[in-house]
């Protein structure tokens, strides 16, 4: 898996891993009551956490999370929901590195300004599945953004 990835992130994939492209997808556990575009917690560990040797992979992930809050709605959303998944295990401390969490709210709360209408419809990703309002999933994280953390990516 380490030299996969180093032969990803050379090709520049990267957001194609995020986005559970092709082959770059592992499939959610079926218990799971909603839709994602892949295993988000498996991708952070496999292609990310446990590449500690890949230079710089904490900053490729910061990066490629904020190409996606850039380019669409659903691209935006998936952003968030790694972002979400990310707080969650560096608070559990299983996360190996920590990300710059001030910069990707920034990034996060510009990008929901852009597709705020698209996020309040729905948006499909690529593996077909479809999120109907995902702004009311935004709304609940920020909440506990604001409540544990003490930041909002919406302006309020």
């Amino acid at each position: 898996m380490k030299e996969e990835v180093k032969i990803i992130v050379k090709e520049g994939n990267v957001e194609d891993i995020l986005r559970g492209r092709q082959k770059y997808r592992i499939e959610p556990p079926t218990f799971v009551p909603d839709v994602f575009p892949t295993d988000i917690n498996q991708v952070l560990f496999e292609y990310f956490y446990n590449q500690s040797d890949v230079k710089n992979i904490q900053l490729l992930l910061e990066n490629s999370l904020i190409k996606l809050t850039k380019s669409s709605a659903t691209d935006l959303y998936i952003s968030i929901l790694f972002f979400d998944s990310i707080l969650f295990m560096e608070d559990k401390g299983i996360a190996t590195f920590k990300i710059d969490t001030s910069r990707l709210v920034a990034e996060i709360a510009s990008g929901i300004q852009k597709f705020r209408e698209e996020l309040t419809k729905s948006i499909t990703f690529d593996n077909g599945l479809t999120k109907k309002d995902p702004m009311k999933v935004i709304v609940r994280f920020n909440q506990r953004y604001k409540n544990k953390y003490n930041f909002s990516i919406l302006e309020d």
